[in-house]
């Protein structure tokens, strides 16, 4: 799926509101909103998950999922509806068919609550923003950093 950067711009100017002076009262209302309670009924009702968020650094969700002997994580930005999933090493894709086929129930959840699944180039898109105002100089304005946490690494 192509996923339109600046839409991603929209979505972070509509959570943060300014971006030079970033207003993070979004993550708690986000939260606390009955569609992540209700994907995340959804996908515990399929998968034995582990909640690992931590609102205090990160404007996402993240989830540990054990499958297939392996531990993956799905990780839901709380700034808008987009997701990403990594088993072991690789984000999962449409283009990684074989693990996509392992997770295609948990995708289906995702999508049919809107979620746009972003794929690992997406995620390492940056933009040309600075982010000292986000507690994280010297960090990129990557679409992982500012949908999901400046602690993240793909």
């Amino acid at each position: 799926m192509y996923v339109q950067f600046n839409k991603i711009f929209h979505d972070l100017l509509n959570a943060y509101g300014d971006l030079e002076k970033p207003d993070f009262h979004f993550v708690m209302k986000s939260y606390r909103s009955l569609k992540y309670q209700s994907v995340l009924n959804d996908i515990s009702s399929l998968f034995n998950i582990t909640d690992h968020t931590d609102l205090n650094y990160d404007v996402c969700i993240s989830i540990q999922i054990e499958h297939c002997k392996k531990t993956s994580f799905l990780y839901l930005s709380l700034v808008s509806t987009y997701a990403f999933l990594c088993h072991g090493d690789k984000v999962i894709t449409c283009n990684n068919d074989a693990l996509y086929q392992e997770f295609s129930d948990l995708i289906n959840i995702l999508y049919s609550y809107d979620f746009i699944l972003l794929n690992k180039d997406e995620l390492l898109y940056e933009f040309d923003i600075d982010t000292s105002q986000f507690d994280s100089e010297n960090k990129k304005a990557s679409v992982l950093a500012l949908l999901f946490s400046f602690g993240l690494s793909i």
